[in-house]
């Protein structure tokens, strides 16, 4: 599902594959045809120098030649009979050969010590083995190979031999931080991976795999480690018979787990992992584009999507420690329905939800589930981020086969149900090689959830939230259009120009923007009027009051019994009455009013959330004054989420 691209909405520079390199690669493949042409016509040559030669010796040296030419450039796969059989161009010296002619990438050794004996109990374990025709094996060693032919004896055993990356091959160029979506300037690619060949013969029943696993540094993101998985897949999905092909990978870092899915993991025992992979939706993930160099959604999608199995999607959001959201699900739920899409809506609660909000978040159309809340055990008490692990549980909504999870602060301006034919992990990217888990596509499993749990402990999130965590397990992700999740944000440093396309995509209609994702304060907690981020200096690059406007205009086609639970509280009209009183004088004449922070009253600022001492008070009785002189102060201060 590759498509066109979406508006550069962050002027981020996108490293652009060179043509040098190209030349280098294209010089390289002449060098090596004018060598063949040398080497064919040299016996020619020999034949001036020495005439006495008969054409029967010239005959025979040029077909050696050829012989050995074509040796060179024959598909890199090797076929042996037994050990018993093995001759002088066997494994061992194919192997000897390509590291005397080509530098050895230390990124594909794998120092792995392979437990024989539990491969040999897992192999017993196959009833059908005695039919297996081929084995593939790759990025094994000499001594490895041997013991695979002593293992499964009466097979062919296919040695594969898989040109390693290009050392200027870099995660960073497989996941830019910014790709030209609209295709002003150039059209996205990904750079370009060497494949394994297909060998005809032997049929493929089994495919073994050793694959590298530095702890020391970033496994998850290694460039070697996900040529090799790609590959195996590849090769897997090429079968065309009915036949189950079953992969086996050894490794002591758990495989990318939205590519081999623990759905198909038929056994997984020390650093051995045996998958039969369901091979339809394995040849639909191999035509995926590599990294997130490219889109796999166009921009321009079509808003009709025809599934085969929609009562299996849903959207899903998630509420917990704090009702403050509730307004925003009530919402999300209505621009979904106004989209036009008919899916079930899931909502995650936990126990600090209260059964009056629940009544309005069953009205508004959400089935809810209740939780236990998950802790993140690397954060401190009370903190933002404690209970945010919670949203692993999406992985246990095991009733759906696949579901878009939303967070509770955007509205669907668009139908985005073509989203659902998506694999996991798709998402928009978010900074560096990172997405945004905003809007992401899930495919619901125990296991999966079992694999998020398992971890906890050890992965360290970039963030301290359950994004940066989600981004440790899922490293391979797939690009969809910011137009899909696109964040209420301008940047510092952005153009005029910039900022105006941004408004009007606020205000287009009809809607050009899928989704609308509203970040610092949310409209629900300003006056209808204006948007109350002008209020707030550094939470000016959140405020448009075009994007503002839009938001209730979809509140306002609630019913006005869903209405009641978007009502402000009086503390929060205090608040907001308190920043617009400070606005005023501060004598702006932008035509918004925003409070200058004057003290360090910003405790943090993390993503799209801020947390102040003194952004709410407890009024109580107080009096306070309000004159030119003096300066109104909150007699007590808590902290609050933005």
């Amino acid at each position: 599902m590759r498509g066109a691209s979406p508006s550069p909405i962050e002027a981020r520079h996108r490293p652009s594959s060179s043509s040098e390199e190209t030349n280098k690669k294209r010089f390289s493949r002449d060098w090596d045809l004018k060598d063949d042409e040398k080497a064919l016509h040299l016996p020619i040559q020999f034949r001036k120098l020495n005439c006495k030669i008969s054409p029967l010796k010239v005959a025979l040296v040029i077909i050696v030649l050829v012989a050995f030419v074509t040796f060179l450039h024959s598909p890199a796969v090797h076929i042996t009979d037994r050990p018993s059989h093995i001759n002088s161009w066997s494994p061992s010296f194919v192997n000897r050969w390509i590291k005397e002619t080509n530098a050895i990438d230390s990124h594909y050794i794998s120092t792995l010590e392979v437990n024989w004996d539990k491969l040999s109990d897992i192999i017993e374990r196959l009833n059908d083995r005695n039919l297996y025709q081929g084995v593939g094996l790759l990025n094994f060693n000499d001594s490895e190979i041997d013991q695979w032919q002593q293992l499964i004896p009466d097979v062919e055993h296919v040695v594969l031999l898989l040109d390693h990356v290009s050392t200027n091959i870099t995660w960073e160029s497989l996941y830019p931080e910014w790709i030209d979506e609209e295709e002003e300037f150039e059209v996205p690619t990904c750079p370009s991976l060497p494949w394994l060949q297909v060998p005809g013969k032997p049929r493929m029943d089994l495919i073994a795999v050793k694959l590298p696993c530095n702890k020391n540094g970033k496994w998850s993101r290694d460039v070697a480690r996900l040529h090799l998985q790609l590959a195996t897949a590849r090769l897997a999905a090429s079968s065309k018979a009915y036949h189950p092909v079953r992969v086996l990978l050894v490794t002591d870092c758990f495989p990318i787990p939205n590519l081999f899915t623990c759905k198909d993991l038929v056994l997984h025992e020390e650093n051995a992992w045996l998958y039969e992979p369901n091979l339809n939706a394995l040849r639909e993930k191999v035509q995926l584009p590599v990294g997130s160099c490219e889109l796999t959604v166009p921009l321009r999608a079509k808003d009709n999507f025809f599934s085969e199995r929609p009562l299996r999607e849903a959207y899903a959001t998630i509420l917990h420690s704090a009702h403050v959201y509730v307004c925003g699900a009530i919402a999300a739920a209505q621009s979904i329905r106004m989209a036009g899409s008919t899916r079930d809506l899931v909502i995650l609660v936990d126990d600090t939800i209260s059964d009056y909000h629940r009544g309005g978040l069953e009205a508004a159309g959400w089935k809810i589930h209740t939780i236990q809340r998950i802790r993140n055990p690397k954060a401190e008490r009370d903190a933002y981020n404690e209970w945010n692990y919670s949203k692993f549980r999406l992985w246990q909504l095991t009733d759906y086969d696949k579901i878009i999870f939303i967070d509770a602060d955007l509205l669907i301006l668009r139908n985005i149900d073509f989203l659902f034919e998506m694999p996991e992990i798709s998402a928009i990217g978010n900074n560096a090689t990172l997405f945004n888990s905003g809007v992401m596509v899930v495919e619901p499993s125990n296991c999966t959830f079992q694999l998020l749990m398992d971890h906890i402990n050890e992965i360290v999130s970039y963030n301290g939230g359950d994004q940066g965590y989600l981004n440790e397990i899922f490293t391979w992700w797939h690009r969809i259009p910011k137009h899909m999740n696109f964040l209420k944000h301008f940047w510092e440093g952005d153009e005029e120009e910039k900022k105006e396309k941004k408004t009007s995509l606020f205000a287009a209609d009809p809607p050009i923007l899928y989704v609308l994702h509203y970040l610092g304060n949310k409209p629900w907690l300003c006056f209808r009027d204006y948007d109350c981020n002008w209020n707030v200096d550094i939470l000016q690059e959140f405020a448009s009051n075009i994007a503002h406007k839009r938001w209730w205009k979809v509140h306002d086609a609630m019913p006005e019994n869903l209405q009641k639970f978007c009502l402000l509280r009086s503390k929060q009209k205090a608040q907001l009455e308190w920043d617009r009183r400070q606005a005023e004088k501060g004598n702006y004449t932008d035509g918004h009013w925003k409070v200058k922070i004057k003290d360090k009253r910003l405790k943090t600022c993390f993503e799209d959330f801020c947390y102040w001492e003194s952004m709410l008070w407890h009024w109580g009785e107080t009096n306070w004054t309000d004159n030119a002189t003096a300066t109104p102060s909150p007699p007590a201060i808590t902290t609050a989420r933005l």
